[in-house]
């Protein structure tokens, strides 16, 4: 990621890219290098896509007269096709801005950090899988006693402890 914002052109030149600080080199990256490759091109391409169609002529006097009229068409349809246009290159650079935000902050975060959680969830989950194994091994030390000092009684044949359970 660092190599892909240094070869951008910093904010001050006119980058669509946010304000992001270089990463430090060595941290391991979040997202697969297609993905930064992708975001470096779309920052490079935004605001410049234009279509520039020479309007020529082959034959005298009808290929004059004739391209006149093409091109008095070619610039009615321009004046729609212009304003797409800048409606699309406005929305992409906002969105190629959104993304590469969203794609900072989750480097910024990293992976050491997600590696940190996700360990601090293993030792929470193991911490809590000994604490039921003990309480559990409790309960049967509990229910052991309880077998021993009351001594079945039986109504009918059947046990009051087996109606319960």
């Amino acid at each position: 990621m660092a190599r892909v914002r240094a070869a951008l052109p910093s904010a001050s030149e006119g980058s669509p890219s946010g304000t992001a600080a270089p990463r430090a080199s060595g941290q391991g990256d979040l997202f697969p290098e297609d993905l930064y490759r992708s975001l470096h091109q779309a920052r490079t391409l935004g605001g410049r896509i234009a279509v520039d169609y020479p309007l020529g002529w082959r034959t005298p006097i009808v290929g004059q007269a004739w391209m006149v009229v093409r091109r008095r068409i070619h610039q009615e349809i321009r004046i729609y096709v212009d304003a797409l246009t800048t409606q699309q290159n406005s929305l992409n650079a906002h969105l190629i801005r959104a993304l590469t935000q969203v794609v900072e902050t989750l480097d910024g975060l990293g992976l050491p950090a997600l590696s940190r959680r996700q360990q601090e969830q293993d030792a929470t989950i193991a911490a809590l899988q000994s604490e039921v194994d003990v309480l559990r091994a409790r309960v049967e030390e509990l229910q052991a006693r309880l077998d021993q000092a009351l001594p079945p009684q039986r109504l009918n044949g059947v046990s009051p402890r087996a109606e319960s359970t």
